[in-house]
């Protein structure tokens, strides 16, 4: 069994990601390709306006791509 030991420290929480490593990452991990530039850009300027809003349209986009 795995015990928690008395000397180990909370771990930080990282910043949040640029909007264009965001959707690098997503589009990587979802469906194994690279987004175009006009894609970074939309999403980039989508995101300024409402980044929830614009994320969760990004990550059901990429959900329904056949790629995925």
């Amino acid at each position: 069994m795995i015990t928690r030991s008395p000397l180990v420290t909370p771990l930080a929480r990282s910043a949040p990601a640029k909007p264009q490593a965001l959707i690098r990452r997503l589009s990587y991990d979802l469906t194994g390709l690279p987004p175009s530039q006009a894609e970074v850009d939309a999403f980039v300027t989508a995101h300024q306006a409402d980044a929830r809003k614009a994320t969760e349209a990004l990550v059901d986009r990429l959900l329904a791509s056949p790629r995925y």
